[in-house]
C-alpha cells in the first residue's frame, strides 16, 4: 500500500531527528515519505499526505512541539496522525510513560492516536545554556539525595549514574513498533 507519509519533528539535542530519520528511511521502501522539521511543516502545510507522523522530545513531562503539531494536523486534510516522543528515560520505566502521555493526550485522544516512546538519552553538549545548567543543578542535586539515602539500591544508583554525564542509550530496533503500526494502517 502506497501512501504519502510526512514525518515531522522538532529536535534539540538530535535524538529526535535521528529517530524520524529513520521512521522515514524505513517507511521509504514502500511508501512516498519524507521528513521534516515542525517548523518547516508548518509553513509548507500537511495536507497532501496520507499518514503525518510527529515527534517531539518529552521535556519536562510534555511532548516538545506536539501542540503545534496537533493544531496543524486537525486544520490540515491528512486522514492520519501518529506521535512519537523519545527522552532520556529508558523505555522500561513504562509507568512514567503513561502518565507522560496521560499529560499530552486527552483520553479521547490516547484512544484514537497512536503513540510511542523511544528512549534516546542527554548530550549535555548539545543542549541550550539554560537547559544544561538546570540539568546540572539538578543531577547535582539528585546526586546528595541519593547519597544520602539509607536504603540506596541499584535502580538509584543507575539513575544517579545516568544524569551525571551525557549518554546514548537510542537504538533503531525502538522504531519497530511505529512502523509497523503505519504498514499495518492501523
Amino acid at each position: 500500500m502506497n501512501q504519502k507519509i510526512l514525518v515531522m519533528y522538532k529536535s534539540v539535542t538530535g535524538f529526535t531527528r535521528e529517530y524520524a530519520e529513520w521512521i522515514a528511511d524505513s517507511l521509504e521502501k514502500e511508501n512516498n515519505c519524507t521528513s521534516m522539521e515542525l517548523k518547516d511543516a508548518a509553513a509548507g502545510g500537511i495536507s497532501g499526505f496520507d499518514t503525518v507522523i510527529f515527534g517531539g522530545r518529552m521535556h519536562a513531562g510534555t511532548v516538545d512541539g506536539l501542540k503545534k503539531a496537533k493544531e496543524l494536523f486537525e486544520n490540515s486534510r491528512a486522514p492520519r496522525f501518529i506521535v512519537f516522543a523519545t527522552g532520556a528515560m529508558p523505555n522500561s520505566e513504562e509507568g512514567t510513560i503513561a502518565e507522560m502521555w496521560g499529560n499530552n493526550l486527552s483520553e479521547e485522544e490516547l484512544s484514537r492516536i497512536p503513540h510511542f516512546y523511544m528512549q534516546g538519552g542527554l548530550r549535555y553538549e548539545k543542549m541550550p545554556f539554560m537547559e544544561k545548567m538546570m540539568m546540572k543543578a539538578f543531577a547535582g542535586v539528585m546526586k546528595t539525595k541519593i547519597k544520602n539515602k539509607k536504603d540506596k539500591d541499584e535502580k538509584d544508583r543507575q539513575f544517579e549514574e545516568m544524569i551525571a554525564r551525557s549518554y546514548d542509550i537510542s537504538d533503531k530496533k525502538y522504531i519497530r513498533p511505529l512502523v509497523e503500526c503505519v504498514k499495518a494502517g492501523k
